[in-house]
């Protein structure tokens, strides 16, 4: 997923479910109601999209969605789109103050953010990978790949388009220069 494009992947239709059409989407959201709050999704490679509706959607398990989609009425069009990236429209969410997508933090410089290394280089955010409890930011620096948890305690701020600061244990970054 490319960061900056007008579509987010959020989800994956991984399963059909009953005869009418429906499918179990594993989404990737911050809570899995969101995904069926959007009120569509859209399918497709690139920039050209389809939009499909979401007409109806209800939370498995706690983690899983069942989701009835416009055009998808009967078994064989659901598993049709089994293995299907869902992916969401950015203008269709409203982000609050301090809010960000994970992906826009990809290509961001990562700097120190402990007191008396204010500002220096740690490395840049490579990718963001899923996490038992929280998303980890794999952060490439000049001596390889650095795993760090998204949590208060590393993740002191991510500016998007700027920077993401860290608060970095000692040797978290160990460069041999006493990190």
């Amino acid at each position: 997923m490319m960061h900056g494009s007008r579509y987010l992947e959020c989800g994956k239709i991984i399963n059909t479910h009953g005869c009418r059409g429906d499918v179990k989407v594993e989404p990737w959201t911050d809570t899995p109601r969101d995904l069926i709050d959007l009120g569509r999704v859209f399918v497709g490679d690139g920039e050209s999209k389809r939009e499909i509706r979401i007409l109806r959607g209800s939370v498995m398990q706690g983690r899983f969605l069942l989701l009835s989609l416009e055009g998808v009425e009967d078994m064989n069009a659901a598993d049709d789109l089994r293995g299907t990236v869902l992916y969401a429209a950015r203008e269709d969410f409203n982000l609050e103050e301090g809010q960000y997508f994970l992906v826009d933090a990809i290509g961001l410089p990562v700097l120190d953010a402990r007191e008396g290394r204010e500002g220096q280089v740690l490395g840049e955010v490579e990718d963001i990978l899923p996490g038992a409890a929280a998303p980890i930011y794999a952060v490439k620096t000049a001596n390889g790949q650095v795993l760090v948890p998204a949590v208060p305690a590393f993740i002191a701020a991510v500016i998007p388009g700027e920077c993401v600061r860290m608060t970095p244990i000692d040797g978290m970054f160990d460069n041999g220069e006493g990190n």
